[in-house]
Parts: C-alpha cells; structure tokens; sequence
C-alpha cells in the first residue's frame, strides 16, 4: 500500500520543551496557516507609534522575521510580543505553508496563544504530524523521518552522528542501487515468463544469480552485519558489570557514574538485582549494570539475582570482570571468567590502593590476552584508563562500518526479509522451470525494500513510527 492520503487541514503545536524559558515556538502547517496567523498578528517595531499595524499574506515575505504582536482581534488583548517567520510551500519542512511564532516561553503565554489559534480554525496536531506530513508530501522518505526521532533523543556524539547521516540520506542512497538490481533482474524473468516463445531459452540464469548475489545478497548482509553498531549507537552501548560477591562492584558503578546509584556495604551478596545506570564517554553512550555476584551456594533470593545476571551477561556488549586485589584467583573466578564471551571482556582489577604487602593478586595466564586496567573504587584511582579501554573497544566495534549502516529494529528485520527472499529466487534460477518462484520471490524482496523506505508502507507501520515523537516535530 502506498502512503495514505495527507489530511490537508490545517494543524498547529506548541514545538519547544515544556516549562520556563526564554523563547517557545508554536509552529503552524497547512493551507491556511499564513492566513489565520495574519488575522491575529499585528507589526510593529520598537519606538514606533504602529503598535497593531495591519498584516497581510502578501506583505510577509518567506524567510523572514517580523516582529510584532500577538492578539485576539475579538477582544483587542494582546497575547505576547513575538517574532513570526513564514516559510511558504514547498519550500518548507513539510512542504506545506509553514508558520513559526517565537513567543516567550512561559507554559500559560503559549497555550493561550495556541487556544487562539485553534479557535481560527487550527487543529492541535498528533505526535510527529509535521515530520510524517514531510514524509507524505514526498520532501523525505521514512528511513529519514526515524532519523529525526532518533537525532532529537540521541544521547552522545556518535548518535548524533549517526542520525544526522540518516538525515541526509544515507541508507537511502545506499539502498537505491540494490532496487535498481532487484528490479533489473526481475524485469528479465517477468519478460521471460510472460514472453517465453520470444526470449525462450535466451535467459541467462547464471549470470542473473551472479548479478544477485553481488549487487543485493553481498551488500544487503553487509547491512544486516552493521545493525549491532547502529544499535548500540542510537541507544548505547551495555557494559555488565560481573565478578564474585564483595570485589567492589557496586563501588565500579557508583564511581563511574559519579552518583550513588547502587548500595553499597561490606557484606557479600547485598545487590540482589541488576541496576543500570547510563553514562557519556568520548562521545559514546554506556549503559552500565551492576549485577549480583557469581558464586556457589548462593540463597533463594540471590539465585534469582544470579540468573539476571546471566541473562545481561548474554546481551552485553562489553563486559567488565571485577576481581579484588587482596584476594588471589581463584578457580571459581576461573570459572566464571571462562563463561564470558570471549572477545567482549575487560578485567577490572580492584581495590589497587591496597598497600602492597596485602595485594595478593596475580594476572592468571589464561589473562594475558585480554585488557587489563588496576583500579581503586574507593578513590576513583584507574577511572581514566577505564573508561579508555571501553570507549577503545567501542570504536574498535565500529571501525570500519559504513554511514549507511541500520539504526533500528524494524529496518534490520526487513533486510533480514529481503536477504531470505533473494538467496530463494537465486536457488530457484539454478533449478529448471522455476522462474515464476524466482519472480515471486524477488517481489518479496522489492516490497520489503519499499516497506523500509517508505515507498510502499502501510498506515499501521506509519502510525507506529509516529506515534513515538513529540507533539510538535
């Protein structure tokens, strides 16, 4: 299905932050913005006798700003002192004619004025209405509308990064091509299955699979590999904290963060369950989580703690092992060391303030490969070097990794469909007499690269996406 028709009436919203501020924007789109804000915008100027000078459409010029006043023409009351811009269709965010009014940003001066409006004949709009009705009228495609969401809740510079290349289209750019291919190929085997007396045996199969395989399977799976970085990226990168009871990890926490997110006491197995606390690094979003501690024998209530704790330690991305500086290793922290994924561990030697007659500990030679970082908790001794092994790790993840690389869930799963579908058509183009399977299955594959776009999508999937962004964007 193909977008759904855009409602043209007109809508308005207040665009800024709730709360107390210095500026708040009430922003306007559709046919009659220009000329209901016309009809309660008075010019003026400082020092000028003018106050309410008459306004009308053809006196505002588009990309400027006029100062002036807001006020009800019914009553006579001025509303506020304000800055109106207009930016007239289609050279506008949503293609539409669009009005801004910079007010003060004080809650009760902008619902007023936007009570006014919507008495003029405004409609308050929906959650991302202006984004989805750029989306509709065609000024962006919907890998670009999520980027919006995802660049105004970017949390570090990467996610900013990320965003903003999405914004400029980059995994549209990239998924062009692979269109263009799909569409290539399918356009020859629709022709050879309407038209076999005339193309007959001339269809090159093998060279079809060939075209396949390294213009869609080989860059739709080099997508597919990028999802974890944009993933992590857009909403941070997770660090377990894991060791045995009592080696400081709440401590770990608590330091990095700089806040007292987790209790901390002396006695072993005090965190019972796993709390997560978010941190900004180098540009990098982390979300820690302090977990119960490993070990044998534990009670009913921490059994439950460790079985969390296993489950954050399969979904970490990195992982840091908490060992005590007074404390030899043992085998059960063998143990537990060895059930970590292997290329995503960093061991977190603790309590190094420790004086040197009571340090027992002594990198294990199972160790050696992986980083290492000493560190006092207590005095936040080793914090830097931390911090630099993870953020080191971080970008070591995503080296390499293309601008064009997949942000969310709902992308990777229609990539996941496509790539199903194209290995399909290409092993039906091996067997004998299957082309119409191989056309079926490539338009399969052409719709779910639509579905990503936006080209085809259904409104559910649109109500979905938009329905989690703010009022006025």
């Amino acid at each position: 299905m193909s977008p759904e028709a855009m409602d043209r009436t007109t809508i308005g919203a207040i665009a800024t932050p709730e709360g107390f501020g210095g500026i708040g924007v009430i922003k306007l789109s559709g046919p009659e913005a220009v000329n209901i804000a016309c009809s309660m915008f008075r010019r003026g100027g400082p020092g000028t006798d003018n106050r309410f000078g008459a306004c009308s459409e053809e006196s505002l010029e588009n990309w400027r700003l006029y100062y002036g006043y807001v006020f009800d023409p019914e009553g006579g009351r001025v509303f506020d002192e304000v800055l109106l811009a207009v930016m007239r269709a289609p050279y506008s965010y949503t293609r539409e004619d669009v009005v801004e009014i910079q007010a003060h940003a004080g809650p009760k001066v902008l619902n007023k004025i936007l009570e006014l409006l919507i008495s003029k004949g405004i409609r308050p709009a929906q959650p991302g209405e202006f984004t989805r009705r750029a989306f509709i009228n065609g000024r962006i495609d919907l890998t670009q509308a999520e980027a919006v969401a995802d660049l105004i809740n970017a949390s570090s510079d990467a996610a900013v990064d990320m965003a903003v290349s999405q914004i400029a289209g980059g995994l549209n750019s990239f998924l062009v091509p692979i269109r263009d291919a799909l569409m290539s190929v399918l356009g020859t085997i629709e022709a050879a299955v309407d038209f076999p007396e005339a193309i007959g045996d001339e269809i090159d199969a093998s060279g079809l699979t060939r075209s396949l395989s390294a213009k869609v399977i080989e860059p739709v799976q080099e997508l597919i590999n990028s999802y974890e970085t944009g993933r992590y990226l857009r909403g941070g990168l997770r660090v377990t904290i894991v060791g045995g009871p009592n080696v400081g990890k709440s401590s770990l926490l608590n330091c990095l963060v700089n806040s007292e997110r987790a209790i901390v006491t002396d006695v072993p197995g005090t965190t019972r369950d796993c709390i997560e606390a978010s941190l900004i690094a180098k540009g990098f979003s982390l979300v820690l989580a302090d977990t119960a501690g490993l070990r044998k024998d534990p009670d009913a209530v921490e059994r439950l703690g460790i079985k969390k704790t296993r489950e954050y330690i399969g979904s970490a991305d990195i992982i840091l092992f908490v060992v005590d500086a007074g404390h030899s290793v043992g085998h059960e922290d063998l143990c537990i060391f060895d059930e970590l994924p292997r290329d995503r561990r960093i061991v977190v030697v603790n309590k190094s303030d420790l004086p040197e007659e009571q340090k027992k500990f002594q990198l294990s030679p199972e160790w050696n490969a992986f980083p290492c970082v000493f560190v006092s908790a207590l005095y936040g001794h080793g914090m830097s070097e931390l911090l630099d092994a993870l953020t080191g790790m971080a970008s070591a993840s995503a080296s390499g990794v293309n601008p064009e690389f997949v942000p969310n869930w709902r992308q990777k799963t229609l990539l996941d469909k496509m790539h199903r579908s194209v290995s399909q058509a290409v092993s039906a183009l091996e067997r004998p007499h299957s082309l119409e399977l191989a056309s079926i299955d490539l338009r399969e594959a052409v719709y779910a690269l639509d579905e990503i776009t936006g080209r085809y999508v259904s409104a559910d999937v649109l109500d979905r996406i938009f329905d989690s962004y703010c009022v006025g964007k």
